[in-house]
């Protein structure tokens, strides 16, 4: 029994060694890419997403990030130029890294 136990004990001990040695594997997160788009544009009505379809041509599914309203003047090529107005604005979109729509 004493031969058994002085194997057993060095034995035991080197698999509590090798258990303590390493260490779990650290855990898998996907990440993605944020993309900032940055178009602007004229247009004739207010918006909430101004200049989409721009962004939509560098990301195919563009959130809105930033929008600011540089100038809000009229309209000059229409007969009654004071009823309506041209807007330009400037927008920036993130694109979380799906890459460019397809064109279809």
């Amino acid at each position: 029994m004493s031969a058994i136990t002085r194997l057993l004990w060095p034995a035991l001990a080197l698999a509590m060694l090798a258990g303590c040695a390493t260490a779990p594997p650290a855990p898998v997160t996907a990440t993605t890419w944020v993309k900032p788009i940055q178009v602007s544009c004229q247009t004739d009505a207010m918006s909430e997403q101004p200049c989409i379809t721009q962004a939509r041509q560098q990301c195919a599914d563009p959130a809105v990030n930033t929008i600011q309203l540089v100038l809000a003047r009229p309209a000059t090529a229409a007969v009654d130029q004071y009823q309506k107005e041209i807007y330009d604005y400037q927008a920036t979109y993130t694109c979380d890294g799906q890459g460019v729509a397809s064109a279809e």
